[in-house]
């Protein structure tokens, strides 16, 4: 429901008239007028009128200062079963109290979402900030793994995430020393779909304890889809390298670490480089008005910018010079390569990915646990 999605951003953007601020007790009884409904029960029109006393009530809430934010977490801790309401408090609480406690509170509510409730897209966006902040986002990372066949659909960037990608956002933002643990426990869960999907995304992690675990665990032979197989086996069975691929490299290991370490990965950092190298860059393509070959061309040979997706002389520089000591500083850059949910976000992950599994290969390393 649209009412669900934006009454907090609403609400903050809104100019608000400081009158008798409500009570606890009156927000109470408002909430139980508002919500403890159900979409699926709802009309457009009942929809759109509920968006508007949705939107009320949460001014009201604001209306209440720091009193209202007391009684939103008191409210959220008590809530057991209108996850509509769950949701819309936990995003709001995100707005306008990030303090250490709030975000473990928002964090408990939104386990509990019903994605045929609320839309599985702001659950992904919120969960994904939480765990930037040092939240522990496990459980909502496996609450991913329980919504098989899902098409999770980013509106921003016109982008549509099966459930394996969704849950890859947050498993591939956190620690891989956590995320392989929490994946590993994964695979013996009751249900065939998620031992699947942890496995695939344990492959992904390509850590020592991820590579010794898939090694013998018995359960890879019923994984039926074959864009999992096809994955967890271009990590898990060594494939002889190409040479031609990575002669004469355009770049040092020392350069490449260097360029790999000044990537942008926060929104600022972006815009700062937006404005000054990635500028630059435009204005040069912009005077020699390239083809749309040799501008593809110039991008694939140039030095990364804003992240190393299309930078091939860049990636096969990587996987020409780089040692096995670097692996852990790939991986690492990778994860923060997750810093929002886009296609951007996306390309960089697998292009870091590909890197990974190329120099694995090169290097023959974790050849005690993959296939020759």
């Amino acid at each position: 429901m649209a009412a669900a999605v934006v009454v907090w951003a609403m609400a903050i953007g809104a100019g608000i008239v400081q009158a008798q601020a409500p009570s606890c007790a009156d927000l109470r009884a408002q909430k139980e007028k508002v919500y403890g409904f159900h979409l699926t029960q709802l009309n457009e029109t009942q929809i759109d009128a509920k968006s508007k006393e949705i939107d009320a009530y949460w001014k009201q809430l604001q209306a209440a200062g720091p009193e209202g934010v007391s009684c939103l977490k008191e409210m959220l801790a008590a809530e057991k079963t209108d996850h509509i309401f769950q949701f819309d408090a936990a995003s709001f609480l995100f707005q306008l109290d990030k303090s250490p406690e709030s975000l473990n509170v928002v964090k408990d509510a939104i386990v509990q979402t019903d994605f045929q409730e609320t839309d599985p897209a702001n659950y992904l966006s919120l969960a994904l900030e939480l765990g930037q902040r040092g939240v522990n986002i496990q459980p909502l990372a496996a609450r991913l793994l329980l919504f098989p066949n899902a098409t999770i659909h980013i509106s921003e960037h016109s982008l549509d995430l099966d459930s394996d990608t969704a849950a890859l956002f947050l498993y591939g933002s956190m620690d891989s020393t956590k995320a392989s643990k929490a994946l590993i426990a994964q695979l013996q869960a009751s249900e065939p779909f998620v031992r699947a999907a942890a496995a695939h995304l344990l492959a992904e992690e390509m850590t020592e304890e991820a590579f010794r675990t898939l090694s013998s665990w018995v359960g890879l032979a019923d994984i039926k889809e074959d864009y999992r197989r096809n994955d967890i086996q271009a990590v898990m069975k060594y494939q002889a390298p190409d040479p031609a691929e990575f002669a004469n490299p355009k770049w040092t290991r020392e350069q490449v670490l260097q360029i790999i370490a000044a990537l942008p990965h926060t929104r600022k950092e972006f815009d700062d480089v937006m404005s000054t190298r990635g500028a630059e860059f435009d204005k040069q393509m912009r005077e020699k008005k390239p083809t749309q070959e040799e501008l593809a061309k110039a991008v694939a040979e140039s030095e990364p910018i804003y992240g190393i997706s299309d930078r091939i002389a860049f990636q096969n520089s990587a996987v020409a010079t780089l040692k096995a000591e670097d692996f852990d500083t790939l991986r690492e850059a990778r994860r923060r390569a997750l810093y929002n949910i886009s296609d951007e976000s996306l390309s960089e992950y697998l292009a870091y990915t590909q890197v990974m599994i190329r120099l694995l290969n090169r290097l023959d390393l974790f050849k005690d646990y993959r296939a020759h």
